[in-house]
């Protein structure tokens, strides 16, 4: 299982995402960044992530 993390950063006002405790991107809302790791977590586990990357 993928651990997610979504931290509040106070100075640029966006929420960075992390995934297994590596920096995954940022997102502007809190539901966002919620709603993009779930859908890599997806695409990773069916390995949809690794087949449009080649």
């Amino acid at each position: 299982m993928y651990r997610k993390e979504i931290v509040y950063d106070h100075e640029t006002h966006d929420y960075a995402m992390y995934l297994d405790g590596e920096l995954v991107g940022f997102a502007r809302t809190y539901h966002e960044a919620e709603i993009t790791l779930d859908q890599l977590i997806f695409e990773l586990m069916s390995g949809d992530y690794f087949r449009n990357a080649a």
